[in-house]
């Protein structure tokens, strides 16, 4: 029973059953106490007695609910990020416990994320927490004493423990702020504490400071521990400004495998990756939210796809299983897959081969499509599993017959758009309308676009791993001539061969036509139809989640 001391003043009525009078009276608690009644009874509110909610029985179904409060908090004007990050929060929130944490010294970084508080999620998914969370464990080993390794995690996180504020960061800014941290590079435009003394940017020179001065008082074997941690932060950091040099999205390229396999940071080993239905509820908030956003149904729906086959793939090979690459470092491990894919260059939808786990391509593939996709569109995903591009121009293979004539249906929508501005009209008015011999003429255009790219030096490669200085969006006009000169004398000999034949007006039924010619003496419109469909190319391919590639 509950014992407070409520004024002679007030009517019995007036405090709720079950709570006993303290005999002794306080006239400034008394006062308070009487003002949250009346409050309360105001208010219509129960007060100490409500029953909690039930918690959820799957994880799941706590990331859904937290998904929906978010949305429900910004009217459905929730960016993609943010639906991350609120499942993220609500996955964490649901494993939290009120039993205390065991470990003897913990980064309030760390605390956060295990409660899933917004703030630490938020530097999560930047990965501005990135040297606090990969070498934590670490620094706190190294040091004899809490205080002093207290002292170390505050000096690693001092750059990077104020709120990133995602909810308020426009689209743009948000793209800018994730180059900015993700990954980290060894130079970066904001300061560290003064602390630091103008010893460098970012937070290495911070932490390097704090841990060489208490390596001075501990024993031989934690200052050794400690100054070996500042050398291996200092090799990485130069590893990030190298690989980071073309870009964050190439340097995240190669680095992400390499943080998997090690399995240290916040952004990899989190549980909810582990988690089949929370990784399926996020692809489908995060497809649903794309489609409102405008985006194109054939990219959105690659996108979701692409997520579906690696939750599965990793799915199929998770292992909980300690990495047996933990105690390799970054550039050991970056070399490693580097290596790896090099010996398979179709490891997107093959693997590694047996010298990396089977898991791996799964993960770092979720994590991509997941992370970066909420970021850029879903144009990025890279999905798993996919078959090589090259394969578009193999004649024998129909794996991806799809694919092949949904772009086909596409250029021939263009075709008819540009026939009807030229005031010609179209014999079909769909794709599927033509004869089969016409629709597989369309289909032959598409198979021939990788063999008239390389003669340009150019490649077709999945979207999500084609990075800005290597997509070509347009091309030159020189280029345009080029192509679109190919493309005319690959379909002059293809009409050829089908027994086509020139006349001066064009009959299906015959199979003849009047743009049977050579390219100098084609009509000027039919060369803008060649040039029209050249221009389309990056657009076209964009369609089903494919880039060209320098």
């Amino acid at each position: 029973m509950i014992h407070l001391g409520v004024s002679p003043m007030i009517h019995p009525e007036c405090v709720p059953s079950g709570i006993a009078l303290c005999p002794r009276r306080c006239p400034m608690s008394e006062t308070v106490i009487v003002i949250m009644v009346l409050r309360r009874k105001r208010r219509g509110e129960k007060g100490a007695m409500t029953k909690p909610k039930p918690k959820p029985k799957r994880a799941v179904d706590a990331v859904r609910a937290a998904i929906e409060r978010e949305r429900d908090k910004r009217a459905d004007d929730i960016k993609p990020i943010e639906i991350v990050k609120a499942a993220i929060c609500g996955y964490q929130a649901y494993l939290a416990t009120d039993a205390p944490n065991q470990a003897a010294v913990e980064s309030e970084d760390r605390a956060g994320l295990r409660r899933g508080t917004q703030a630490a999620v938020d530097r999560l998914l930047f990965n501005a927490n990135y040297w606090r969370s990969a070498y934590e464990d670490r620094i706190v080993a190294a040091c004899s004493r809490a205080d002093d390794a207290a002292a170390c995690l505050n000096a690693v996180a001092v750059w990077n423990k104020h709120t990133l504020r995602l909810n308020t960061l426009r689209p743009d800014e948000v793209v800018e702020t994730f180059e900015r941290f993700c990954p980290p590079f060894a130079l970066n435009n904001r300061r560290g504490s003064d602390a630091c003394k103008g010893a460098g940017k970012g937070p290495i020179a911070d932490f390097k400071a704090c841990a060489l001065r208490i390596a001075e008082q501990e024993d031989d074997a934690h200052a050794e521990e400690l100054r070996g941690i500042v050398a291996d932060m200092e090799t990485e950091a130069r590893l990030y400004g190298k690989v980071g040099a073309t870009g964050s999205l190439d340097a995240l390229y190669a680095v992400l495998p390499a943080w998997c396999l090690q399995d240290r940071i916040g952004l990899v080993r989190g549980g909810w990756w582990d988690d089949c239905d929370v990784m399926a509820l996020i692809a489908e908030s995060l497809h649903a939210r794309f489609v409102r956003e405008g985006f194109g149904e054939a990219a959105c729906q690659y996108f979701l796809d692409s997520c579906r086959e690696a939750i599965d793939g990793y799915q199929r090979y998770i292992s909980t299983e300690p990495s047996v690459f933990a105690d390799h470092s970054i550039a050991e491990l970056v070399e490693l897959v580097h290596g790896e894919r090099q010996n398979h260059p179709d490891s997107e939808m093959d693997g590694y081969g047996d010298a990396l786990p089977a898991w791996l391509i799964g993960k770092e593939q979720l994590i991509w499509n997941i992370v970066v996709c909420a970021i850029y569109g879903p144009s990025s995903a890279r999905p798993l599993l996919v078959e090589s591009p090259s394969l578009l121009s193999e004649p024998d293979y129909t794996a991806r017959t799809d694919v092949i004539t949904e772009l086909a249906q596409t250029s021939f929508a263009r075709y008819a758009a540009d026939r009807a501005a030229a005031l010609i009209p179209s014999e079909f008015a769909t794709f599927e309308d033509q004869p089969a011999d016409l629709r597989n003429s369309g289909i032959e255009h598409i198979r021939s676009i990788p063999a008239k790219l390389e003669t340009l030096g150019y490649g077709i490669v999945p979207a999500g791993s084609c990075y800005p200085d290597q997509r070509v969006m347009s091309f030159t006009a020189s280029e345009i001539e080029c192509l679109a000169i190919l493309e005319h004398r690959r379909w002059l000999r293809e009409r050829e061969q089908a027994g086509w034949t020139y006349a001066a007006v064009k009959d299906v039924q015959a199979k003849t036509s009047p743009y049977l010619v050579p390219w100098e003496d084609l009509p000027d419109r039919a060369r803008e139809w060649n040039r029209s469909a050249a221009r389309s190319i990056p657009a076209l391919l964009a369609t089903v989640g494919l880039a060209i590639a320098r």
